[in-house]
């Protein structure tokens, strides 16, 4: 039978490039808790961190950088500033930056004590009158090995992104991946994971600020997949494990950094959540309930009370990708696969109810990663594929069950969409083209079908996008 695919294509890579290899690290990690030091001994910095407000202006605004230095003894708080690339503007020697032209920024400060050590943030800069219309998050290759968490900001009238990397949470100097995302207000939310001292480590941004999330007692590892904002609540879904992450793992949430542990239905050895939603006071994550001897069942929790979901036809497991609310109707995208001719059928359920979902044209099977509720429309974005073998995937979604092929990025020879967003009549689904003769990745987001690539921020190698908000209009 033909195994599970992933909930989306690039994640079990990442985390297992995340484990196994030693990535290098960029500057802003370290703990700060003020801005000098008096306690006895030999002066010694141990970390610097950057703080800059806003992280998104035009550029007839400036954005306040702040530094906070720790260390040991009587050290000094000062800091240089510096800024690439230079010629985007120009940083104070107070830490306010002004920019001259578009683009991603990234403002460093160096403790003047101990050059070595420093932090950064990215700040986004776009044309004076243009406004934000959404964020796309994802991960990016490094060149030096490795991924980092990146962020892509969209802006209206333009099909021109800005990508920039987000920031490594303090005390970390491993990689770290983006696999979801959503706004509230002027406020960008995403949710990853990073890696931490050769294990991996649930966290989330706020505004490019990392926070890392706490581990059930006796787990070593633990991963982001989903947020959700409720007033000024933030819900992060995710999964921690030892060893097998499906076999073995604990599906939980977090509220505000508080963990909560998602039940396993009976008779079930583990579990895994991949997405989350809000509304009101109800908690809905969505993921795979029944995780014994091989077996996987798309189900979700609703305040924490696990629900099966029924298998189409023919099929024996079947997987939850997704999750959205639309008013009292709670909506699940995932896919199932055939016991016949082990190919999958992409489907969703609405408050339990089935619905597959035509195949792409040209396709054999299909998954469905990511889904969207406007008005009584539903929308989900996967990807078909031609033949059993690898590498032959056409990024797709759908519109109330109809199917839709998606161009090729330049370059790709197969392509998978990761998710999807509504904005009145506009359609945007995002995903990832791969070359499979070079083994790279190209980000990228179709509009209503019009493909657009997104750019590759500087030092990266290629990209994945993995989620994508809208702002309201």
């Amino acid at each position: 039978m033909k195994s599970l695919p992933a909930t989306s294509s690039a994640l079990p890579t990442i985390f297992a490039l995340a484990i196994t290899l030693l990535i290098s690290g960029c500057g802003g990690s370290g703990s700060g808790s003020g801005s000098g030091g008096t306690s006895s001994g030999t002066p010694a910095i141990s970390s610097v961190t950057v703080k800059c407000s806003p992280t998104s202006i035009s550029t007839n605004q400036t954005s306040a950088c702040t530094p906070t230095v720790s260390g040991t003894g009587s050290f000094s708080s000062a800091v240089t500033w510096s800024l690439s690339p230079s010629s985007i503007g120009s940083v104070s020697s107070t830490g306010v930056f002004t920019p001259t032209t578009t683009g991603a920024a990234t403002i460093t400060a160096a403790s003047t004590q101990d050059a070595t050590k420093s932090g950064s943030m990215a700040v986004t800069v776009t044309a004076s009158g243009q406004t934000t219309t959404g964020y796309i998050v994802g991960l990016a290759s490094l060149a030096t090995g490795g991924t980092t968490a990146a962020e892509w900001q969209l802006t209206s009238g333009s099909s021109t992104a800005v990508a920039s990397a987000l920031p490594l949470p303090s005390g970390v100097t491993g990689g770290s991946v983006a696999t979801g995302i959503a706004v509230s207000g002027s406020d960008v939310y995403v949710a990853g994971d990073a890696v931490s001292n050769g294990y991996l480590i649930a966290a989330y941004w706020v505004n490019g600020t990392a926070t890392t999330l706490p581990l059930p007692s006796g787990i070593l590892n633990s991963v982001g997949t989903g947020i959700a904002v409720s007033g000024s609540d933030v819900y992060v879904a995710g999964d921690a494990y030892n060893g097998d992450a499906e076999e073995t793992g604990t599906a939980a949430y977090w509220v505000n950094g508080t963990l909560k542990t998602l039940p396993l239905p009976s008779g079930t050895t583990g579990a895994v959540a991949n997405g989350i939603a809000v509304s009101g006071s109800n908690v809905y994550v969505a993921g795979d309930l029944g995780l014994t001897a091989g077996t996987e069942i798309a189900g979700y929790w609703a305040n924490g009370t696990p629900k099966i979901l029924p298998l189409p036809s023919s099929t024996l497991q079947s997987s939850a990708t997704s999750i959205a609310v639309s008013g009292s109707n709670v909506y699940v995208a995932g896919y199932a696969v055939d016991n016949a001719v082990s190919n999958t059928t992409a489907a969703y359920w609405v408050n339990g109810t089935l619905e597959t979902l035509s195949l792409p044209s040209g396709t054999v099977g299909a998954v469905a990663n990511g889904i969207a509720v406007s008005g009584s429309d539903v929308y989900v974005a996967g990807y078909g594929y031609e033949n059993d073998a690898p590498e032959t995937e056409i990024a797709a979604y759908w519109v109330n069950g109809k199917a839709t092929t998606l161009p090729l990025p330049s370059g790709t020879t197969s392509a998978q969409a990761t998710g999807i967003a509504v904005s009145g009549s506009n359609v945007y689904v995002v995903g990832s083209g791969y070359n499979s003769a070079t083994q790279t990745y190209t980000p990228a987001y179709w509009v209503n079908g019009t493909l657009e690539t997104l750019p590759l921020s500087s030092g990266t190698i290629g990209a994945q996008a993995t989620g994508i908000a809208l702002l309201p209009q």
